[in-house]
């Protein structure tokens, strides 16, 4: 909000004859700041980084300029004009003018030109687990080997250590802290599911990352109720995240299910072996959890949206060690 307001202090000193006096200046300094200085400035600060050809290319393109250029430029404008220094009238007009251009070509270019130098996540399926616990790796792992990213976080050292032992991405630290997502390697991660057995926690690990996952990829385990229904009180919906796997499937119940032996099996799905064929397998007390559709898009079980597994799908259940 402060910076909103400033901008518009700082904007509203200009007048429209100011901008349109330097236009062919302004263009001048545009094309040489995005096409000359940003992508030198780039590749000499890049020499010895381990940052491709592509992605050189991509972050020398992008250089949007903005609060602080229009302060900086303000604040010299008007000790030069004090001075007595000729043009100094000229410095936030033209300051301003760059600001514009660089957002607007930046804005408007910056995703076609990720796709083509293939830097782009166009569709990330990858899951960030809060949580490094006994399941919660059991899960990392599943997932892992059907080739989707993970990435784990959990304030339990023991836990973490455990997780890189096993070969998961983890990461000591809070899922609430405002610094976190600086700190973690999202690459390949498309959705948020809080596993930790705190569930104002959960909440507020999906608040943390809302703005980083779309609405509908943010997921928390339902809190612990004793009737159906009773979890959808626990907050307002915009508040946390989707309830997932199942109705009743709290922290507790996972963890009895997988201390008792329950294990994830996944099990391709085909013409020849239905989800009916898998019930009566595995039984009713098999949950599924996830679906990798033909199209290896990841599917997380809620408790508003069960699973609707079909021929050539993959499932990924919790079933019975005995039945496993």
């Amino acid at each position: 909000l402060i910076i909103s307001s400033l901008f518009i202090l700082l904007a509203a000193r200009l007048r429209l004859p100011d901008l349109a006096g330097i236009a062919g200046a302004s263009l001048i300094l545009l094309a040489a700041t995005i096409l000359l200085a940003r992508p030198a400035a780039v590749f000499l600060a890049a020499v010895g980084s381990d940052l491709s050809r592509r992605e050189r290319l991509f972050i020398g393109f992008l250089a949007p300029r903005g609060i602080v250029a229009a302060a900086v430029a303000s604040i010299f404008a008007l000790r030069l004009s004090q001075e007595g220094v000729p043009h100094a009238d000229v410095l936030v007009p033209l300051t301003f003018a760059v600001i514009v251009g660089t957002v607007t070509v930046y804005g408007l270019a910056a995703p076609t030109f990720a796709r083509r130098l293939n830097v782009a996540q166009s569709n990330p399926q990858g899951a960030l687990i809060i949580g490094a616990h006994f399941w919660a790796r059991a899960i990392a792992e599943a997932l892992l080997q059907n080739n989707f990213a993970v990435v784990m976080v959990d304030t339990n050292r023991n836990n973490v250590r455990t997780a890189r032992l096993q070969g998961i991405q983890a990461y000591y630290g809070s899922a609430i802290s405002e610094h976190i997502v600086e700190t973690l390697d999202l690459h390949g991660i498309g959705r948020l599911l809080a596993l930790t057995p705190n569930d104002e926690a959960n909440s507020l690990a999906v608040l943390n990352f809302s703005d980083l996952f779309e609405t509908a990829e943010l997921y928390q385990l339902p809190p612990e109720s004793n009737e159906a229904g009773e979890e959808e009180a626990f907050s307002a919906q915009h508040l946390r995240g989707r309830f997932l796997f199942g109705q009743g499937m709290d922290f507790n119940y996972l963890s009895r299910r997988f201390a008792s032996g329950a294990t994830l099996k996944t099990t391709t799905l085909s013409e020849e072996f239905t989800f009916a064929h898998f019930r009566d397998l595995y039984g009713e007390t098999a949950v599924p959890l996830f679906l990798i559709t033909a199209e290896e898009k990841l599917v997380v079980a809620t408790v508003a949206e069960p699973l609707e597994p079909g021929p050539g799908q993959t499932l990924i259940a919790l079933v019975d060690e005995k039945e496993a």
